[in-house]
């Protein structure tokens, strides 16, 4: 009798930690010193062990880029990988991890062996296509840590990038999956990784690094028609690892931005990479990464159309270091260095789950976690930096727990917007689509304003004195009492980079019951300043009763 698998199977973990592998030598941690970039076993383990906290069901290890392999590898052979890097940029590669897997060590397979020594499912998140870094590969010269990212198979095949222009973007860089020979790479070094690893518990394919995948005028279906069959392959694949080990179902998991619409080019959106829950659900998808990118926030309206298409499937809401960054500083830098964040606090973590549950989220995700601690450029203006909350992540899991926690609603898409002294500027109109704590009681409304000279600058330790003026602001058409900030009743703070100085918050009693289900309207005005000024975040903190 032939062997038959499930077509699918609901995963019943609440969270996911994806442990981006190179955070490992990239951030400063316990186990790991910042500009050291030697791995060792002991450090892939280390990463496990700090994010294997109750309420985690499983990891997802992302290895690298995906366009160089983290395992020993036929379709891309690392010996002969080096011999071509170094004859073709003229430098030693100077990689880490690949420095370690060249010595025989295996990041992939302690990884899964740490995971299952404490009971956590192992995945690996397989990126499609992502652009980071390949945009050295047609430079004459490129450092040698790149050797870990730069592939042959791009720097021989410009003409399978999405553009041709010199000056690429993340979007341009990136390969054209129209052409079947770009995407059959990928294919190759999946097909390789599920068989070298049989006991994973699955993949995820991280199509959100970086979501531009097709010509613009390709239609639709098109798209979606590709993608089918790269899933197909893949769930193929799972399935035949599972038929020669144990019997047991592998997951099939997918990164897709959360945006059905692309609201802006860089973050993608289903069009972009050819999403639809219906189609890729029968292609055997058991759950559905609903990404945010970057920055954490609180819109989770995507969450019905997914369900509506794949009843079946888990689907998890994205959560990450911060809910908010910003440019501090004039240089031109491709990455992170010149960019400052917000740090997500639990009370965040904690209301961005409560509200993906409250949408039909079956559990959330984490990304980009381990980026609390120090990193890049630029760390005395960035920092100062902090160990990430592990702690935090166990109460993601627990629903009813999370009923009982205050709540912090966030509002970021103010960054910036400025306010004048010498005319009349209009309210800022915001509007916060939520779900009230139990109860709907009393809360407390916070504003960050700041002065010009402030906006790009992290919080020093001697701010400015300064008159941040008298302010407006109604809720549903409930005008707020000023509060004094000894009585506003607001979590503490304990990460002070990216939240600012006290002195440039204003505080508001919002009376109980004021707060509605669904979308609630903000409105913000400046009655009296002396300067311009900037509203750069805006909270409300509710305790539940």
């Amino acid at each position: 009798m032939g062997f038959a698998l499930e077509a699918s199977v609901k995963p019943v973990w609440r969270v996911i930690y994806n442990n981006d592998g190179t955070n490992i030598l990239n951030c400063a941690s316990p186990y790991n010193t910042l500009g050291q970039r030697v791995l060792t076993e002991e450090k892939v383990r280390a990463s496990v062990r700090e994010a294997a906290v109750a309420g985690v069901g499983a990891q997802l290890l992302s290895p690298g880029t995906s366009w160089v392999p983290w395992w020993p590898s036929r379709v891309v052979p690392l010996a002969q990988h080096v011999q071509w890097f170094e004859s073709r940029y003229g430098v030693k590669p100077a990689s880490g991890e690949l420095q370690f897997l060249l010595d025989g060590g295996d990041i992939i397979g302690a990884f899964i062996d740490e995971c299952h020594k404490h009971k956590v499912a192992a995945l690996v998140s397989f990126r499609a296509n992502d652009g980071h870094l390949i945009e050295n590969a047609f430079a004459k010269k490129v450092k040698g840590q790149y050797a870990g990212h730069l592939s042959q198979f791009y720097a021989q095949h410009p003409q399978f990038r999405r553009s041709q222009s010199p000056a690429q973007d993340w979007g341009e860089r990136v390969h054209n999956w129209a052409i079947p020979e770009a995407r059959a790479y990928k294919e190759a070094l999946l097909a390789e990784l599920i068989q070298t690893y049989p006991q994973l518990d699955g993949v995820e394919i991280d199509f959100q690094r970086h979501p531009q995948y097709f010509p613009d005028d390709m239609p639709a279906n098109e798209r979606v028609a590709v993608m089918v069959d790269f899933l197909k392959k893949a769930r193929a694949q799972l399935d035949l690892a599972a038929q020669k080990t144990d019997g047991k179902h592998r997951s099939l998991g997918v990164r897709v931005p959360k945006w059905p619409e692309n609201s802006h080019p860089k973050l993608g959106s289903w069009e972009t990479v050819g999403f639809d829950a219906a189609a890729w659900a029968a292609a055997g998808v058991d759950f559905f990464n609903l990404s945010t990118n970057y920055s954490t926030d609180l819109d989770f309206s995507s969450i019905a159309q997914v369900r509506a298409g794949a009843p079946e499937a888990a689907i998890y809401a994205e959560l990450t270091h911060t809910p908010l960054t910003w440019d501090f500083s004039t240089q031109k830098n491709k990455y992170s260095s010149t960019v400052a964040y917000r740090r997500a606090t639990k009370e965040v973590l904690e209301t961005t789950a409560r509200e993906a549950y409250a949408r039909g989220a079956d559990g959330v995700s984490i990304f980009n976690f381990a980026y609390y601690r120090a990193f890049g450029g630029n760390l005395d203006l960035r920092g100062p930096f902090d160990e990430p909350p592990f702690e935090a992540l166990s109460a993601l899991a627990d629903l009813s727990a999370l009923e009982k926690l205050p709540v912090c609603y966030f509002y970021r898409k103010g960054v910036g917007r400025a306010f004048k002294p010498n005319k009349k500027t209009a309210p800022a109109k915001l509007t916060l689509d939520i779900t009230p704590a139990q109860g709907n009681g009393a809360a407390t409304l916070r504003l960050l304003l700041l002065t010009h000279a402030e906006l790009t600058h992290h919080e020093r330790d001697k701010p400015q004195t300064v008159d941040h003026g008298t302010w407006k602001v109604s809720v549903n058409g409930q005008v707020l009492s000023p509060q004094p900030a000894a009585e506003a009743q607001v979590p503490p703070i304990p990460f002070k980079a990216g939240n600012a100085n006290p002195q440039q918050y204003q505080f508001f009693a919002l009376p109980p019951g004021v707060l509605k289900q669904g979308e609630n309207e903000i409105l913000v005005e400046a009655q009296a300043i002396a300067q311009d000024m900037y509203l750069r975040w805006l909270d409300i903190t509710q305790t539940a009763r």
